[in-house]
């Protein structure tokens, strides 16, 4: 059996959408690509640095009379114009990072690694954690170790999320050995520690609500 005038799937031809010719650097360009991307993302003085370098060496690439090294002291300049008008901060970039982080549930080593990868040093990330910790996890009804307090909290967080321990709807689960040992993974590999795994699985509901704020 023939079967005409049978639509046919439109092929499309190989390589049909143009690579994006990258522009040529200059201090103009690398003014209003560096604000337009300030204006969509919150971000360090390291990373912004790196987003920029990426964009200079791609147009090298394509530009090949452009020098690298004049182009990257442009990036550098830019760096120093933007944190001297306030546009780049690292440590109110930090300190609000960190506050958004604590809120989503995220342990103090996961903190440190995100903050790591925008090239922020250790030293002042853990003094803003501290900090951050000291000020918001105090409480009556918790330890008086407030750095234990804020992973404690993270991890209540954590679990409402993801709907672990006690937010687990389904009792004959929460029962399961195996169940309890994925739990306790997810909770270890999101990088909270035993003991704080251990006290966050044994918790009522209401206890981990009151401090899940």
């Amino acid at each position: 059996m023939t079967i005409t005038n049978a639509k046919q799937p439109k092929i499309k031809p190989e390589n049909s959408r143009k690579q994006k010719i990258p522009r040529r650097i200059t201090e103009t360009y690398l003014h209003n690509s560096g604000l337009y991307y300030l204006q969509r993302y919150a971000t360090s003085s390291a990373n912004f640095r790196t987003v920029m370098l990426r964009k200079v060496k791609r147009s090298c690439n394509h530009h090949i009379d452009q020098d690298y090294a004049a182009c990257a002291e442009l990036v550098e300049a830019l760096i120093v114009k933007f944190e001297a008008s306030g546009l780049l901060n690292d440590a109110l970039y930090l300190e609000g990072m960190v506050r958004s982080f604590r809120r989503k549930g995220l342990s103090k080593r996961v903190i440190i690694q995100k903050m790591s990868q925008k090239g922020l040093p250790e030293n002042e990330i853990l003094k803003v954690l501290h900090e951050h910790d000291d000020e918001f996890s105090g409480s009556e009804n918790m330890d008086t170790d407030t750095a234990h307090n804020a992973e404690m909290i993270a991890a209540a967080i954590f679990c409402r999320r993801k709907r672990l321990g006690a937010f687990n709807t389904n009792t004959e689960a929460q029962a399961d050995e195996k169940y309890l040992e994925k739990q306790m993974s997810k909770l270890a590999r999101a990088g909270f520690s035993f003991d704080v795994v251990k006290k966050i699985l044994s918790m009522p509901r209401e206890d981990i609500e009151e401090i899940a704020r």
